[in-house]
This record gives structure tokens, sequence and C-alpha cells, in this order.
């Protein structure tokens, strides 16, 4: 659950007493709009709560139930209820960030595609990497009333070009430079790193994954473990190594390995330069601007957050960028004046 005031967690576990259930549904406790939706949601199945929780549910407001659903931590049945609420309703802005969330089952993506109107069907659309890893989305969306000539298109279009073709291998070798790099930076923090386990582990992922299709490979990368990923981010389609990108699972340390592999094209170091979450980290901030294929306009941003020993040592490192060099240099000298 997102909110940890235990007594949320209490009325969640179905352990809370009349009194507090009370309090609850007269709204005389100190909670905030997010803790309310939250506990009003487990009183739903109450006999005794179920038509008022209703009722107090219909008064929260719809920015509070948006920002709740774009949450990771957000509880799945809480979810459950602002999704029906929106499908009934209509709520286009609420069913596009349950679409754009990575981390919600396709339960729930499926029941949008059965029930959304055109222009949420038509939003859908642009989350590519879900509807090629579960295409069942698409075809609940053809059965969709509302699925237009347009849509019927465009998912004609993605068919055609990602399920159709056969999927082309990803060479072994360029898996074995790639785990070789990686296995060389693990045994630092962990000297007990069985190489040549992680080398084979990574092998046995490859032969399997060769013999998936496009479809499959998406739904890998979205769902599967480390080692998988790792070898996906060396497929030759590039929705495939975004979805990788997009697994739920992906930890700020994979984030780190892809940011430092200079192999990777820029596509994906600038979508991993533009997600928030992983450039909270200092590490992969640095790694950033070192690396030459980061968007310029993001690495400068970045260059500001740096450490004067960072920024001293790039403004002589002649592998990075000139431009971003040239910035480092300018503002060492600029700090030292200060000083």
């Amino acid at each position: 659950m997102v909110s940890k005031n235990p007594l949320v967690q209490k009325i969640a576990e179905g352990a809370s007493s009349e009194d507090l259930l009370r309090y609850l549904l007269d709204k005389q406790l100190a909670f905030t709009d997010e803790e309310y939706l939250e506990s009003l949601v487990f009183v739903l199945t109450d006999p005794r709560a179920a038509t008022r929780a209703h009722e107090l549910l219909g008064l929260i407001p719809q920015p509070t139930k948006e920002q709740y659903v774009q949450k990771k931590e957000a509880d799945l049945k809480v979810v459950d209820f602002i999704l029906q609420e929106a499908l009934d309703g209509g709520y286009f802005g609420t069913l596009t960030l349950i679409i754009q969330n990575q981390g919600y089952p396709a339960d729930f993506i499926l029941r949008i595609a059965a029930q959304g109107r055109a222009a949420v069907l038509e939003s859908m659309l642009e989350n590519q990497v879900r509807l090629i890893a579960f295409p069942e989305i698409m075809e609940r969306m053809e059965v969709n009333p509302d699925c237009n000539a347009y849509i019927r298109g465009r998912i004609m279009e993605l068919r055609d070009f990602y399920l159709r073709p056969q999927a082309a291998a990803i060479p072994e070798t360029e898996v074995i430079e790639n785990l070789a790099a990686i296995v060389a930076e693990e045994k630092k923090k962990d000297p007990q790193l069985d190489a040549d386990q992680v080398k084979q582990e990574a092998l046995t992922a490859l032969q399997r994954i060769n013999r998936l299709g496009v479809s499959d490979r998406v739904r890998l990368a979205l769902t599967g473990n480390k080692t998988e990923r790792l070898v996906l981010i060396k497929d030759p389609n590039k929705l495939v190594q975004v979805a990788v990108l997009e697994s739920p699972k992906m930890a700020d340390d994979e984030a780190l390995i892809h940011v430092r592999n200079l192999s990777l094209p820029g596509e994906i170091i600038a979508k991993i330069a533009a997600n928030r979450d992983w450039t909270k980290n200092y590490t992969i901030i640095l790694a950033l601007v070192e690396n030459p294929k980061t968007p310029v306009s993001r690495a400068i941003s970045f260059v500001k957050q740096l450490h004067d020993r960072d920024l001293k040592r790039l403004a002589k490192d002649r592998n990075v960028s000139p431009v971003i060099r040239t910035l480092t240099e300018n503002l060492v000298k600029q700090k030292e004046k200060v000083k």
C-alpha cells in the first residue's frame, strides 16, 4: 500500500474496530484524501459500510485518484476500483495514466481495450511495446464497438511490421562482449562472482530467446529476469531494447550497466537520460555525462549537478563530448574564482 498510516493498514487488513469504522464513514479521521481513498476501497466488501463508502469515494477529487494510479507502489485493489470508475464515467485522463503505468497487469489494459472509448483506444496505440508484448490487447480493441477505421488500420500496421516478420537472431559475440564488461564491473563489488556460471546462464537464455518471435521477446523483456534483459538489450529490434528499459523490474544497477555500454544506440541512452527515477542516482548522472551518446541538452543539465572532483576530472577527459569538456572547464574556473 501507499499509506504507512497504521490506521489505514488496520482497515485494509479487515481489523478495524466498530469505532474506527464509524469514524472512517463519518470522515472524522485526520486522513488525507489518499488515505481515505485506500481505506474506503477496502471496506467496500463490508455490508455495514458499502453504501456510504461508495458515496464517499465518489467525493474524493479526481486529481487524487490520478496521482494515485501513477505510483509504482499503488495497491492493485485500489487501482482496480479507480479503473472501473473511470471506465464507467469515461474519465480519459485517469485511463490514460493507467495505460502508461507499465507496472499494472495486462488484465487492466485488456479491460480498457474492451470498454474504453475511441480516444482512449487511440492513446493505447502509443504504447507499442505493450501491444506487441500482449497482442490480445489489440484483439480486444478490435471487438470494441468504439474501434474505428483509423484504429483498425494502425493495429494492422503493427501486426504487419512487428508480428509477421521472423525475428532476427541476437549475435552470440555481442552478448559475450557485453557480458565480459558487466562481469568485470560486478567482480569489483563481489570478488566471489562466478564468471563462468554467469556466462553459461546468459548463453542458455540466448539460445532460448533466439527461438522466440518479436512479440514473445518484447513480453520477456517486460516480465523476464535480469539475465534475460541483459541478453535482450542486444536485440537488433529497437522495440525489444525499449521494452527492456520499460520493464517494471529494471533497477538502478541495470540502468547504470546500459549507460556505460558504449555500443548501445543513442536512442536507448536518451531514454535512460529522460527517466526521472534513474536520474535521481548520482552515479547514473555521472555515467550519462561521460557517455558521448547522451543528448547534449540533457548532459548539460546533469553537469551542473556534479561534484567538484568529477568536474575537474571531466575537464581533462578527452573521451567526453567537446561541449561537455568545455562546460566543465568553465565551471571549474568559475568555482576557483569564487574561492
